[in-house]
């Protein structure tokens, strides 16, 4: 007993140590046996179930036995917990050094177990971070990001609760104040904003840019310059004990956010009851998890960064979408707002298609992404109308308002001539005749004359008529080509043809106001809208707009254009463009080539070009069945 003390170690016997309870401090216990070889034979069955249940029990086993004696072998404990045999004649030295080297091996095993769990734990810890920095990279969803921020905090903290909190900045980019953005209780409590100052806990942090690690913030004394709010807890049922509270930092070293950390418990999984939050099973944030957690705000602060910038590029880009659409509308003012409408209504119908369950459609699910690509492809789909001349691009009539004057005025010049020569007959009548019988012949020239003008009056309302967009009437038609084969001769001896060819051209149109190469100047546009989009540098998740807005005036028997592709050639989301772009045509207000038609009128159009195999029939079901157009037009009727 004189070496006990060096030994250092408690001596029980081997019934005493059964009952013992070795687990609840949660630490590793050495437990040496010294047990004669009799003793280790009859009780080893008992000894190794207690081993097998106590998971926290560090053992080795010193035999009083001979050298040779090797029977432990035969037993149900396992070999490489023996540590050697001592001899009843051996040295009491050397039994005290055996005892000495067995505490010492079980100590190296004990450190070496721990060493492993921690660098286990360091290991899962950085697993964990990194697993986190790329989750907060990839998310877009700012609301979502800013979630699993809070989570990923908690979790790798092990915090029962928590909130985060944005800093608000003012117009010259200085910080205004702090808002609260997400709790990880289910409070039903909007945001709300805290002055950056030193008085609550989060304004503290956001104003110092120091990280608060409080033990008990019921307990924190007058002299701290921040104090606890507990109404919150009294609002939510909570009982915040422990509490670690760090900033988020960007690049610049500038607070963005404020995490705000709350009651440490051992497992984060555990779930605690308001009782028990009072008491030692709620934590002390210790350094390692202050460290770990200023890992998690710092890649925070890059991801709210991030997102941010990724934000504010959209609203850019969305501001020069928006002012492009306007600047090409406001060359043609008749057409205002028909780029909008057309991707109200794509999207409206992509959304439509996404909600169906059965038949054709079925499969085809767009994503956020791809709506926003439908969007932007309807909404620059026209933006190629930019390389179409004004003169062209706003045509009303055939002929342009000067031309159609002139040949006012040249019927009038002809009308005032035939008044002329008129006028000479009357003279020379005078001349040779006098007054005699001169009233009738007056009469007699007057009437040539009503015939005359009578007959270029009927000429110009047939000119005038046909200059209409509007479907070439056969008898217009007809008198037309009559009138571009006359021409009058004038009382100097001059030829006047009463229709140029070029005007005969254009009052010829069949339908519409634009000659060939007009239509083909503006059917141009889909090129130009193609290599204007196809030089934008779109992300990966908006490559197909130029695709999509190339397609747009395709039709499914290939007749359309620019390119004549068949059905199976073009992208569903252009024939569900081509859809919403005709119906726009069809509905929008007067214009001065056409009038608006009825919405009844407009589907029984849009159902002809499905039977002449212009655009897809199923898709006009989906239109027309989830009236896609109606909130537009409400607005529309309502404005």
């Amino acid at each position: 007993m004189d070496y006990l003390p060096k030994i250092n170690a408690n001596i029980i016997s081997l019934a005493d140590f059964f009952s013992l309870d070795l687990e609840s401090s949660q630490t590793i216990s050495k437990v040496l046996f010294y047990l004669s070889r009799y003793e280790l034979e009859k009780s080893h069955i008992e000894i190794h179930q207690y081993l097998k249940t106590h998971s926290l029990v560090m053992s080795s086993f010193l035999i009083r036995a001979p050298i040779e004696y090797t029977g432990f072998q035969s037993l149900s404990i396992e070999e490489d917990l023996f540590f050697t045999n001592v001899p009843d004649d051996a040295p009491t030295i050397f039994l005290v050094k055996a005892i000495v080297n067995a505490f010492t091996s079980l100590q190296m095993i004990v450190d070496k177990f721990e060493l492993q769990k921690r660098i286990n734990i360091s290991t899962n810890e950085i697993s964990k971070l990194t697993r986190i920095g790329i989750s907060l990279a990839n998310e877009k969803d700012f609301t979502k990001l800013l979630r699993d921020i809070l989570t990923s905090a908690r979790e790798i903290s092990n915090s029962d609760s928590g909130s985060l909190y944005l800093v608000e900045k003012d117009e010259k980019g200085n910080p205004r104040n702090l808002r609260f953005k997400i709790s990880a209780l289910d409070l039903n409590s909007d945001e709300f904003i805290l002055p950056i100052n030193k008085k609550s806990i989060a304004g503290y942090v956001a104003y110092t840019g120091k990280q608060l690690n409080i033990p008990n913030v019921y307990e924190l004394s007058d002299k701290e310059e921040f104090h606890f709010n507990s109404e919150f807890d009294k609002m939510s049922n909570y009982y915040s004990k422990s509490m670690l509270v760090v900033p988020m930092k960007d690049h610049h070293d500038e607070v963005v956010g404020v995490i705000q950390l709350i009651n440490r418990k051992k497992n984060f999984h555990t779930k605690l009851s308001l009782e028990q939050m009072k008491t030692n099973l709620v934590l002390d944030y210790d350094k390692y998890s202050e460290d770990l957690v200023m890992a998690v705000a710092g890649q925070a602060a890059v991801a709210i960064q991030n997102n941010n910038l990724v934000h504010e590029i959209e609203t850019l880009f969305e501001g020069f979408v928006t002012a492009s659409v306007s600047a090409i509308e406001s060359r043609d003012p008749t057409t205002s707002g028909h780029s909008f409408r057309v991707a109200q209504y794509t999207v409206g119908l992509a959304e439509a298609v996404n909600s169906i369950e059965t038949g054709r459609f079925k499969d085809i699910q767009f994503s956020h992404s791809q709506i926003k690509e439908i969007r932007y492809a309807s909404l620059l789909h026209d933006f190629g109308k930019v390389g179409v001349r004004e003169k062209v691009l706003v045509k009303a009539k055939k002929l342009e308002d000067y031309e159609l004057d002139l040949i006012r005025w040249r019927f009038h010049f002809i009308l005032k001539d035939v008044e002329a020569k008129l006028s000479h007959k009357k003279i020379e009548y005078l001349k040779k005749h006098g007054n005699k019988g001169y009233t009738e012949f007056e009469k007699s020239i007057q009437l040539e004359y009503e015939l005359e003008k009578e007959k270029l009056h009927e000429m110009v309302h047939v000119i005038s008529q046909s200059n209409e967009p509007s479907i070439l009437e056969e008898g217009n038609s007809h008198f037309l080509e009559e009138i571009s084969k006359l021409s009058y001769e004038t009382t100097d001896g001059g030829q006047i043809s009463l229709l140029q060819p070029r005007e005969f051209s254009f009052l010829s149109i069949r339908k519409g106001s634009l000659d060939f190469e007009e239509r083909r100047e503006i059917e141009s546009h889909v090129e130009h809208t193609f290599q204007f989009l196809s030089k934008i540098p779109w992300t990966r998740e908006l490559k197909m707009v130029p695709s999509i807005a190339h397609g747009h005036h395709e039709k499914l028997n290939g007749s359309g254009y620019p390119r004549g592709l068949t059905a199976v050639e073009i992208p569903v989301q252009a024939k569900m463009m081509a859809i919403a772009d005709i119906f726009d045509a069809l509905t929008d207000k007067d214009r001065p080539y056409k009038k608006a038609v009825p919405l009844e009128r407009a589907f029984d159009i849009l159902k002809m070009e499905v039977r002449d195999q212009h655009i897809d029939g199923d898709l006009l079901d989906v239109f027309i069945q989830n009236k896609v157009y109606e909130k537009i037009l409400s607005k529309r009727l309502e404005s």
